[in-house]
């Protein structure tokens, strides 16, 4: 009788749970589809360009970290560094003030898992950046469930995910943002 009464209790919460958040077992009705976004803020041609060229120094340290070679990882966190501080936009660059703190601590003696971490929340400002402001379709937000971590990368050249966090599993992920 426990049993029976746990099993129904169980059932009964997995029923609420599913049907408060939308959704019932096996609904994949979203899967696949591009998510809708509000429309993105534009940016002048310059701005455009000024941030489009940080997003490529960041597809450079993204590559370093897929390979993980440290002394390219800090070279390439010095380059997106730099990128970013010629950014003219006050807002972007006031919104990427905190991840030019987190790429200046990306260096070749850390151990991997500290430049990861600094890695992934530099990313995340990054992201606010591509969700925000229109700068093309070619950079989307990613992300891996199994490591708690996302990053940005150029869709356009990489259709198949490219986790820079976990060599074990570099296509565990999935792509988030659909621009």
């Amino acid at each position: 009788m426990k049993i029976n009464l746990l099993t129904a209790i169980a059932m009964f919460v997995f029923s609420f749970s599913a049907f408060a958040s939308g959704t019932q077992h096996g609904d994949h009705s979203n899967h696949g589809k591009k998510m809708k976004h509000k429309e993105r803020v534009k940016l002048s041609d310059s701005e455009q360009k000024e941030v489009i060229s940080a997003l490529e120094a960041n597809e450079a340290l993204h590559a370093s970290f897929f390979t993980y070679d440290a002394k390219k990882v800090e070279s390439n966190a010095v380059k997106l560094s730099e990128a970013i501080k010629k950014i003219s936009n006050s807002e972007v660059k006031k919104l990427l003030e905190f991840s030019l703190t987190k790429i200046a601590d990306i260096k070749a003696g850390n151990d991997r898992d500290k430049n990861n971490q600094n890695y992934h929340l530099a990313s995340m400002a990054l992201i606010h950046i591509v969700n925000k402001y229109d700068v093309g379709d070619k950079y989307n937000a990613y992300s891996c469930p199994m490591v708690k971590k996302k990053w940005i990368q150029n869709s356009k050249k990489m259709a198949k995910v490219h986790n820079p966090y976990a060599p074990e599993m570099p296509h565990c992920g999935s792509q988030d943002s659909h621009f």
